[in-house]
């Protein structure tokens, strides 16, 4: 325990200016629990949206530090397309329980993606969540929902799946974080 209050105030010496920043490895939560994979099946010609929620346990003392900024810094997603043509985008909520996550405000967007037949196509998902979930980030604990966004535009149903590959958010804190 002292190793880890001693690198941890290195870390907090080694940002300046009172800031600290936390890597939170959401991915890690989702891995091997089956949430990290989101299925899709539109019939064709119409639009659909599949989603996964998380609970994310964040670590102690970020109750007491203010917020300076909440950042998507490496997220990646496959989309393992097996029928139909169309388009996925992904969206991201945050919310203090589960249930909150359906009515949350947007936090992030990822624009659609095209797909066709029987593919994989590699998606990045980086983004500013500043200002919309920085209050949530206070909290021990938060909840993330994750939905695939679908439209099919072609004459087959559009099945396949949005796999989660890597999702870290980068945290800075300002004043104290004890």
């Amino acid at each position: 325990m002292k190793a880890f209050a001693a690198a941890l105030l290195v870390l907090v010496a080694a940002c300046g200016e009172g800031r600290a920043i936390f890597n939170i490895d959401a991915y890690s939560f989702l891995a091997g629990t089956g949430k990290d994979t989101i299925p899709y099946t539109i019939p064709a010609g119409l639009s659909g949206t599949a989603s996964t929620v998380q609970k994310i346990n964040l670590p102690p003392g970020f109750g007491s530090s203010g917020i300076d900024s909440v950042r998507i810094s490496t997220g990646n997603a496959n989309l393992i397309n097996a029928t139909g043509s169309g388009s996925i985008g992904f969206q991201l909520f945050f919310a203090s329980d589960s249930a909150a996550t359906y009515s949350a405000p947007l936090a992030l967007n990822i624009p659609p993606t095209s797909v066709s037949g029987a593919q994989t196509v590699p998606v990045v998902i980086t983004g500013d969540l500043t200002g919309v979930v920085d209050s949530l980030f206070k909290q021990q604990t938060l909840w993330m929902r994750i939905a695939a966004t679908a439209n099919n535009t072609g004459v087959t149903a559009l099945t396949g799946k949005g796999a989660l590959t890597a999702l870290v958010i980068r945290v800075v804190l300002r004043d104290k974080i004890f």
